[in-house]
């Protein structure tokens, strides 16, 4: 057992006696939070990587003498994928270097831990970058960022996300690149108003297409669900999409709007009512035989169960990680619960901003719709 853990556990239990009152601090994604930021975090991998395994890092934090701690808000991305924990607790997965997911968690008056399992594909661009704003019940706050002081280790132990774990024997992690490195570029974080974009989603159809395709005219359904994190809860979506050439859009089964003119995408608002997974659903037409897309990204706030006053999020975009039937269209699609497990993963056609399209003009944001 790591030595620190044990004297930090004793004060933790002295400073939990703290009123409801003394803990009273707003730790919503208030203007300091919305302030957070990679500009000062490294990117950071292991010293040594192979492509496909799996890394495991760590931070332990513990304030300053006379400071208790109560939140955390995060941001995080990794090339390519990661799951990140907070005190051996999972707050969720994310994929890719381009979108930033947000976090926010209760912390321990103390000693606590910051745990990431990464992986790559590619054995040369394994990386992660990370920035934490943890909150004191005096409402001042410090800033976490990922550097040399985490730990790393070529292997992902079993419990290594506990607070408990020795991670002594760790090697430093390596820092593989400042952020805005031109490996990596921007990342795009999630905010509250949302700032959703295009950058980094694909045009995607059904067919095998490359540059100058012709694609048969007729309808394709596609759908992308979203299962949150255990604790998570989807509260408000801001959606842009086109379609080359027109579509339909649903919500968890709502129809949300329509379109046809695909050089200018329409941004919607949705409230979502709690459920257990958020289902996109578009019904796009190609009108006649010639270049068919669509274009979707989503920006997801998300409220963390046990922290009324806290907003997490996340964005999706298109990818082919959506499913889409090129055969007939079945009845109740669109709806939750509708089994696509058999509906083949689509196509990316090319990222946005694309040569065949272009730049796509967003008007704004038409009335909140309820799904």
């Amino acid at each position: 057992m790591n030595p620190l853990f044990v004297v930090v556990s004793l004060l933790s239990t002295l400073v939990a006696g703290l009123t409801a009152a003394d803990r009273a601090i707003d730790t919503s994604l208030s203007a300091r939070a919305q302030n957070l930021a990679f500009t000062n975090s490294k990117w950071i991998w292991t010293p040594t990587t192979v492509a496909g395994a799996a890394r495991a890092f760590r931070k332990d934090f513990t304030p300053p003498l006379g400071k208790s701690l109560i939140a955390a808000d995060i941001i995080i991305a990794a090339d390519e994928s990661f799951t990140l924990y907070v005190n051996g607790d999972e707050m969720g997965p994310g994929v890719g270097t381009h979108f930033a997911r947000r976090f926010c968690a209760d912390l321990l008056p103390s000693f606590n831990v910051f745990a990431v399992e990464a992986s790559t594909t590619a054995a040369a661009n394994g990386a992660l970058i990370v920035n934490i704003l943890v909150t004191y019940s005096d409402g001042t706050t410090d800033t976490i960022i990922s550097d040399s002081s985490w730990r790393s280790s070529n292997t992902v132990p079993t419990g290594f996300e506990q607070l408990s774990f020795d991670d002594t024997a760790w090697a430093a992690a390596t820092t593989v690149g400042t952020y805005g490195a031109a490996t990596w570029g921007a990342v795009e974080i999630p905010t509250n108003p949302s700032t959703v974009a295009f950058t980094g989603s694909h045009w995607i159809w059904t067919d095998v297409a490359g540059t100058g395709s012709t694609l048969p005219a007729g309808q394709r359904a596609f759908r992308k669900t979203f299962v949150p994190a255990p604790g998570q809860v989807p509260a408000s979506a801001d959606i842009i999409i086109t379609v080359d050439n027109a579509y339909t859009l649903w919500v968890n089964g709502v129809k949300v709007g329509t379109g046809s003119t695909w050089q200018h995408g329409q941004h919607y608002r949705v409230n979502l009512a709690p459920a257990a997974e958020l289902v996109l659903a578009v019904l796009a037409t190609n009108t006649v035989a010639s270049a068919a897309g669509v274009l979707v990204s989503m920006e997801i706030n998300m409220v963390e169960a046990g922290r009324a006053n806290c907003t997490a999020g996340l964005f999706l975009g298109t990818d082919v990680s959506w499913k889409s039937t090129k055969g007939a269209i079945p009845a109740g699609w669109q709806l939750p619960g509708f089994d696509d497990s058999a509906w083949p993963a689509v196509v990316s056609q090319a990222v946005y901003p694309a040569t065949r399209w272009g730049t796509v003009t967003v008007g704004t944001a038409l009335p909140p719709v309820n799904a």
